[in-house]
């Protein structure tokens, strides 16, 4: 039986959680988390047992768990670098939300920590678990489309999804997430690099904050709103059907009272793209966009090669994939176990339970891919904020420098 602990137990760690207490060789053996709401909110939806100790100091838990096998870090993104390199110093392998980290220099940190004490890191980037998108990455790398010239990827976030983003304590400040695209986008990032299967060369983006711009037509707070009847982020808003059902109990984790999205105090920006060019020559777009409604918001992929193309939205659960000489176009099924994220919550977990029956295993959702996304992210940040093209040096440690 595995021995795993838990570092927050906010919204994202219930998927975890639930997963392992599905399982038969995995125990949950501690929580930790400052609030004791959230702890109890844990063991409460998931069916923990009541006796599974409890902790207020992440700290306190390590010293006073022993023998445990992995680790699960949950917190905000602020907060990855101290537990992160941490946890790596037990020797025991570690699922860790993303992004890596929020910080350049704390995303190294946390990479020299694993090098150092040969750890292993399991990061959140549960998109490639799903069953759409490894199709479409099984598709381009047997060459279905011949070779990739471009890629044009979204992600239109809906009302609900844009709530827990914009009303949350620390994800709508950039100090504390790492900016929008960081927090959201970061996924997207690793997907494109994926695909791409080589590494990024330059970068452009432009965005700013178009939609939820402070408003003196709007009180603070939604009870003395008297727009509360056509206002679509009233206080909770209702759930798209596209959207993750694991980002409703997001919601619960983040009301510290009912603020208007327009007007509480933020600074992460709500729409914003990125134009990358990579080392094969093939370049991609990418939009995110925190208003988005109706047929095809979401996360949407398009691919084009030399021999064809590739397209889907995750919502739709399917990939499609486009012969140029024959015309034909095939139709794939990706509908997956119906977990969150577009069926790749159960098997992301999973992998941790892989990583400690194996020391030999370390899954392609590591601290590299992690490091990667998490620079193109703050690299598109300076790009957009200083109004400039930012260029990729790669150092032989693996290491980035931009400027």
């Amino acid at each position: 039986m595995h021995k795993v602990a838990f570092i927050g137990t906010g919204g994202r760690s219930q998927v975890y959680a639930e997963v392992y207490q599905a399982t038969d060789d995995i125990e949950i053996v501690g929580l930790a988390d400052p609030n004791a709401d959230h702890r109890k909110a844990l063991t409460t939806r998931t069916g923990l047992a009541a006796s599974t100790p409890e902790f207020d100091d992440w700290r306190e838990m390590l010293d006073a768990t022993q023998d445990l096998d992995g680790l699960v870090i949950c917190t905000p993104n602020y907060l990855h670098a101290d537990q992160a390199v941490a946890c790596l110093e037990l020797g025991v392998p570690i699922a860790l939300e993303k992004p890596l980290a929020t910080t350049q220099a704390d995303c190294e940190r946390i990479i020299e920590a694993e090098r150092s004490n040969g750890g292993r890191v399991l990061l959140g980037f549960v998109l490639r678990s799903t069953p759409f998108y490894s199709k479409i990455h099984g598709l381009l790398s047997s060459g279905a489309i011949g070779q990739i010239v471009s890629i044009q990827a979204d992600e239109l976030v809906g009302l609900g999804t844009t709530s827990v983003i914009f009303r949350s304590s620390w994800r709508r400040y950039s100090a504390t997430s790492g900016g929008s695209m960081l927090e959201k986008a970061c996924h997207d990032m690793d997907i494109l690099n994926w695909m791409m299967g080589c590494r990024p060369l330059s970068l452009n983006s432009y965005g700013s904050s178009l939609i939820f711009a402070p408003n003196p037509s709007f009180p603070d707070v939604c009870d003395e709103c008297n727009y509360a009847s056509t206002c679509q982020y009233y206080k909770k808003p209702k759930f798209s059907s596209h959207e993750d059902k694991g980002e409703e109990v997001l919601h619960e984790f983040i009301r510290e009272d009912d603020r208007c999205i327009y007007n509480i105090e933020k600074d992460a920006v709500d729409v914003q793209s990125v134009s990358i060019e990579y080392e094969n020559g093939a370049v991609a777009n990418f939009m995110l966009n925190f208003h988005g409604m109706g047929p095809k918001a979401g996360r949407n992929f398009h691919g084009i090669g030399t021999k064809g193309r590739v397209w889907g939205s995750i919502q739709d659960k399917t990939v499609y994939l486009h012969d140029n000489l024959s015309g034909k176009t095939t139709t794939f099924d990706t509908s997956g176990d119906g977990s969150g994220h577009g069926g790749g919550d159960q098997a992301h977990a999973l992998l941790l339970g892989a990583m400690m029956g194996d020391p030999g295993y370390t899954p392609d959702q590591n601290t590299a891919a992690g490091y990667l996304s998490a620079v193109m992210c703050l690299a598109a940040d300076v790009s957009r904020t200083q109004q400039r093209r930012v260029e990729f040096t790669y150092k032989p440690d693996g290491l980035v420098t931009f400027g």
